[in-house]
């Protein structure tokens, strides 16, 4: 999946878990979704040699446990603290039904303790071996189609929620 249907997952965390609504809260809930995707910037660095990383070291339950646990502090209540763990874990679930491209395909789960690969890819991946794909009119239809599944329900669904943070002055602050 891409940023999009992750930072999707997030939110929607975000609003049901946690009790603090400030951009704090809320920027901790979109980047541990998305988290595990940090491992593709070594692509942008190494080139196609790192495209074996992906989905190595950061896509698996230990990774996401880990993430989760250390920003535990951050927040006060068990609720937002499980629902930082939720959400981590939310990253493994879409990306295990999302249609990998590179071998092997999948992604360890259970990694350092096993090297077995986990993947139902039903939902269509981003395209990402040059620029040119990277800017592809199928990645926009791809990201259109997360947008339509996962972004517009969380939205809709908690429009007013959302409406009444942006004009709350507590929000924005840090």
């Amino acid at each position: 999946m891409s940023p999009v249907a992750h930072s999707a997952v997030g939110l929607l965390g975000w609003q049901k878990f946690s009790g603090e609504k400030n951009l704090k809260t809320l920027l901790i809930f979109i980047l541990i979704a998305n988290l595990p995707d940090i491992d593709f910037t070594f692509y942008l660095f190494l080139g196609e040699k790192a495209l074996n990383l992906h989905q190595y070291f950061t896509h698996n339950i230990f990774f996401v446990v880990i993430t989760a646990i250390v920003c535990w502090p951050v927040f006060k209540s068990k609720t937002a603290r499980y629902g930082i763990l939720l959400v981590a874990f939310s990253h493994l679930l879409l990306d295990y039904f999302t249609i990998d491209m590179v071998d092997p395909k999948g992604f360890r789960l259970f990694y350092p303790f096993s090297s077995r690969v986990f993947n139902f890819g039903i939902f269509p991946n981003l395209l990402k071996d040059n620029w040119a794909e990277v800017f592809s009119f199928y990645n926009l239809l791809v990201i259109g189609l997360e947008t339509a599944l996962f972004a517009l329900p969380v939205f809709l669904v908690y429009r007013k929620e959302f409406a009444g943070y942006l004009k709350e002055k507590e929000l924005w602050k840090i």
